[in-house]
């Protein structure tokens, strides 16, 4: 728990009073206006990866000094938490650094890397679909879970079980949620991986489905996270201090998770950088996480770019020069990714690559829905981890200027695998070998490429 839980708490009920609007339309981009132009923060349309050290560290002092101007919005009392420069200075130096996740011998722990650094950042990838059909859901965590470069999971929200809609607030939530960790436990110990870590409960929104969840054993303290994130644009609710206590008292990992929404409030991604460093020293004083997730979306839902990609690296640099926690951030396109698309499987090279060159210690959400693109990321991140910053943006710069088959229609998982045997097939075994050809003539090598 973070040793300023319970001052936040009280700070909510004595804070300076706020109401939500004044505060998102002008407290908090006024701040980050002024801060931006004060740091000199600018953002290269041609960058794909922010790799100037003096940059990240003007970000970092930039974030560090918008959570010390502005705070944390209580939304439930529209008060104002604010925290001194001595507190968050020693909630930085009393941060963990690493963070073991899974269990025997699918355990995994992750330490700070540097740029460059030839340990490769782990692959959570997603498993499962967004679906009713919770068979359907079971194979496609199948199809990721047997592949050897699968370092664990992240499962996509089910929006129903046993003909129960995932309805928030009531019974039939809690269902769902149980449902999901089941069929994710199922799947681990089918692909003889039942020690696997399997990322946060997505399916639950509510602090009383996520703690009921990890009641029934089925999620817990070595194969789970308990999601603790301040929610957009600096505001916090009692729920996240709830599910914090909560995590505490349970020895279960907090996740810490900023997504700031590019072009809303925040004009650009150096502004969404600095928010991911303010959300980020808020909720290590408040929770005493570690392992962090930082990403960023446009305001169109847009996930990808040189802007996104730049936002994410940014930050993330920021964070390995001055905090050093496991950072992860997000390893695909969108949830509407297509397995046999071009734009997807380039887009995921390019986040496992910045994740490499940027310090990140990992992906969340790496990949597809199936198995192929999940071995697809892990493959890329072993394969370009050791790259310098500048061999890095000079693949991806290259990346952007490749040709893409025009996007396909989509393909049912039955026509990609046999699923008796969970083989795929060999029209998705060619689009696999099709781009293993494309990175080993950008420079790229690894030993099944081969094959």
């Amino acid at each position: 728990m973070g040793k300023l839980l319970w001052e936040a708490i009280q700070r909510s009920t004595t804070g300076p009073i706020m109401t939500e609007e004044k505060f998102e339309t002008e407290l908090f981009p006024t701040a980050l206006g002024d801060l931006q132009k004060k740091y000199r923060i600018e953002f290269d349309p041609d960058e794909p990866a922010m790799i100037d050290p003096d940059m990240a560290d003007a970000i970092f002092e930039a974030g560090k000094e918008l959570l010390l101007e502005v705070g944390l919005l209580c939304k439930n009392t529209r008060r104002i938490i604010k925290f001194t420069q001595e507190e968050i200075e020693e909630a930085i130096v009393t941060a963990r650094h690493e963070v073991t996740l899974g269990q025997g011998r699918e355990a995994i722990t992750l330490s700070p890397r540097a740029p460059g650094d030839k340990q490769h950042p782990y692959c959570f990838n997603a498993a499962g679909v967004i679906t009713t059909d919770t068979e359907l859901y079971k194979q496609h965590a199948m199809t990721v879970m047997q592949e050897p470069t699968c370092d664990g999971v992240i499962p996509m929200p089910l929006f129903a079980a046993g003909g129960l809609k995932n309805i928030a607030d009531t019974p039939a939530q809690t269902h769902v949620c149980l449902t999901e960790a089941r069929i994710m436990n199922e799947a681990a110990t089918w692909a003889g991986k039942p020690g696997m870590f399997f990322g946060i409960p997505m399916s639950a929104t509510t602090p009383h489905t996520l703690i009921s969840t990890f009641a029934s054993g089925l999620y817990n303290k070595n194969n789970c996270t308990l999601p603790v994130q301040i929610l957009q644009d600096m505001r916090v609710d009692y729920d996240r201090f709830n599910l914090a206590y909560f995590a505490d008292q349970q020895g279960i990992e907090p996740w810490i998770s900023s997504s700031p929404t590019l072009y809303a409030y925040i004009t650009g991604p150096e502004q969404g950088a600095m928010q991911i460093i303010a959300h980020t020293l808020g909720m290590l004083a408040y929770s005493g996480g570690a392992l962090t997730q930082a990403m960023s979306v446009t305001v169109s839902g847009t996930y990808t770019g040189n802007d996104i990609s730049w936002c994410n690296s940014a930050a993330a640099l920021a964070a390995e020069r001055n905090l050093k926690l496991p950072w992860v951030t997000f390893g695909g396109t969108d949830s509407e990714a297509l397995p046999l698309c071009d734009d997807h499987w380039f887009g995921v090279a390019s986040a496992a690559i910045n994740a490499c060159i940027s310090g990140m210690e990992g992906t969340w959400l790496s990949g597809g829905h199936t198995g192929i693109e999940a071995r697809w990321v892990g493959e890329i991140s072993r394969a370009a981890a050791g790259l310098t910053p500048k061999q890095g943006v000079e693949i991806m710069k290259k990346i952007n200027k490749l040709e893409r088959d025009p996007r396909p229609d989509a393909v049912p998982l039955n026509e990609l695998y046999d699923l008796k045997t969970m083989r795929p097939s060999q029209d998705f075994i060619n689009h696999y070998k099709k781009f293993t050809r494309i990175f080993m003539d950008l420079g790229l090598d690894y030993p099944t490429w081969h094959c």
